[in-house]
């Protein structure tokens, strides 16, 4: 993992924290595991992915790959994929 990938996990949990809390998911989900899995909502999905619009200056094309919105580290691999 890049220093650059590792950066983007940290801001991705940040900002996890910044919309629900520390609650269970931001503490106990790895960044390997499915959101989904770990109890995210998909409404709390869409709320994470406008957040992250915001916080990285881009917007998501309509024909993302769902896997790129599986976990913390799907995520951070598409922001870094981006730049």
């Amino acid at each position: 993992m890049s220093d650059g990938t590792a950066e983007v996990r940290q801001r991705i949990r940040a900002l996890l924290v910044d919309l629900f809390g520390n609650d269970r998911l931001v503490g106990n989900v790895s960044d390997t595991e499915s959101l989904r899995q770990g109890g995210m909502s998909s409404t709390a999905l869409v709320s994470l992915l406008v957040a992250m619009e915001d916080a990285f200056g881009f917007e998501w094309d309509e024909d993302v790959r769902p896997e790129a919105l599986r976990s913390i580290a799907s995520l951070a691999d598409h922001v870094v994929s981006l730049r």
